[in-house]
């Protein structure tokens, strides 16, 4: 029987209308792949490595959050400063090769892949089968890389459109060129598992977080949503699961490397999947999403409904930065942060001590502070509170409202600035003091409060 879904019941969204930008990025895109193709591979990723070279050199907010990735992902066997600014370069290095490698990937005609790529392991995976993978290494290449083993149609992958209609269409084009079924995200799961009931073989990139419909759960030992669709595709059609991912063997040439899961595997076991094949490879993660962010207003929320003893089972904390006012009631402070290590048990408080400050949990860390220092040392502060921890600062609660603290952390790249009575950059939200110990035990409740749009 051919492998065949029936789309009525999914009418085709109208694509939005080619604007001049659009022509004239996707005029761009095709004369600068069109120059790729005249390159050989190895010379398109040695171009790429040292383009990726150079944009570590001028994107400092890039360099910041791909740093900040690595720090979360090696927290459990931290490495020393100059270590991991190894690993940052290397990782823009391998990005900009595996760009450039991609590009050259999509034009070139599906016969010469086989000179590029071993994809014999594609020979191994049962039909009816989710392939979870990440975004490593070169990904583009996997829609058509397929068509080099198995029989046309008979494989797949879900894909998120582009803005760029024209480029939308000439990337579904390429992708399809030899065989592949593209299923769009914004079209639900009940097509592609009708594609997976009948046999085929269907690729999900599942690394990237996923919102306040995901699911909640540790990646790399630290809280975050997850995509649940590898799982409810799995369950949905009855499906095998495993990983999948390329792996570079030499300058322009990769293999396919796959690991069947359990059955009945379920998003837990399919990350901690994804994640083994990532830690492997770690250089060649494409780190920068922002993958573990936190909202800037509320930062104790994860947009949904969090069950603190999900929080429990994380190995690397949210690390917030604490000041409190001068005059503040100590114990209405206290009632405060235990209020928020109840909601986020998996919460580390650096806490600038006042002179009558305590920690009475070990999750709150006091640190030595002269609040009459010079502004122009907020900065060197600062990095010393995140570098006491393997794991960065995520955002910091100002609620002595330090003007020179708040601009440090705005250019450290913190979103997240909160002070009591303040207003205007750099700060991300203003609360009013408190008054009395239920007015500050109400504060761990709205730094944790979920928009009604995103309950579940």
């Amino acid at each position: 029987m051919p492998l065949r879904v029936a789309l009525a019941q999914h009418p085709p969204v109208t694509a939005p209308k080619a604007s001049l930008s659009h022509r004239l990025e996707t005029l761009a895109y095709r004369a600068f792949g069109g120059l790729l193709g005249l390159l050989p591979m190895d010379s398109c990723v040695t171009l790429g490595e040292l383009l990726g070279s150079l944009a570590h050199a001028l994107t400092p907010g890039y360099r910041r959050l791909v740093r900040r990735n690595l720090r979360i992902a090696t927290a459990a066997e931290p490495m020393t400063d100059a270590a991991l600014d190894a690993l940052v370069r290397e990782t823009f290095r391998r990005a900009g090769g595996n760009f450039l490698a991609s590009l050259k990937t999509e034009s070139m005609p599906t016969a010469d892949l086989a000179h590029h790529f071993d994809a014999t392991a594609l020979a191994s995976v049962r039909p009816g089968t989710v392939l979870a993978m990440a975004h490593m290494g070169n990904w583009e290449a996997l829609p058509r890389l397929a068509s080099l083993i198995l029989p046309s149609g008979s494989y797949g992958g879900v894909y998120r459109p582009l803005n760029n209609p024209l480029l939308d269409t000439l990337t579904r084009e390429r992708r399809t060129s030899g065989g592949a079924r593209l299923f769009s995200r914004m079209d639900g799961f009940h097509t592609p598992a009708a594609f997976l009931k009948e046999g085929g073989i269907l690729g999900v990139l599942a690394d990237h977080r996923a919102g306040a419909r995901g699911f909640t759960m540790p990646f790399f030992g630290k809280l975050t949503t997850c995509s649940p669709l590898p799982d409810l595709l799995a369950r949905r059609s009855k499906s095998h699961i495993a990983t999948l991912h390329t792996r570079a063997t030499s300058t322009g040439k990769w293999s396919l490397v796959v690991k069947p899961l359990p059955s009945a595997t379920t998003t837990p076991g399919i990350m901690a999947g994804i994640e083994s094949m990532m830690r492997a490879e770690i250089a060649d993660v494409f780190w920068f999403h922002d993958r573990w962010k936190i909202d800037s207003l509320n930062p104790l929320s994860l947009y949904t409904r969090l069950d603190p003893a999900t929080a429990r089972c994380a190995t690397v904390p949210l690390r917030l930065l604490l000041t409190t006012p001068p005059d503040a009631d100590e114990t209405g402070v206290q009632a405060m942060l235990h209020g928020m290590l109840e909601l986020r048990p998996d919460l580390r408080i650096d806490r600038l001590a006042a002179p009558a400050a305590e920690s009475r949990d070990p999750r709150v860390i006091l640190h030595p502070w002269d609040r009459d220092a010079p502004p122009e040392h907020a900065e060197a502060l600062l990095r010393r509170i995140d570098a006491a921890h393997p794991a960065p600062l995520d955002g910091v609660l100002l609620f002595g409202s330090e003007p020179p603290l708040a601009r440090a952390a705005r250019a450290a790249g913190h979103r997240c600035i909160i002070g009591i009575n303040v207003a205007g950059k750099p700060w991300s939200r203003s609360l009013t003091l408190p008054k009395g110990i239920d007015e500050w035990a109400a504060v761990a409740h709205e730094l944790c409060w979920i928009p009604d749009r995103y309950r579940s």
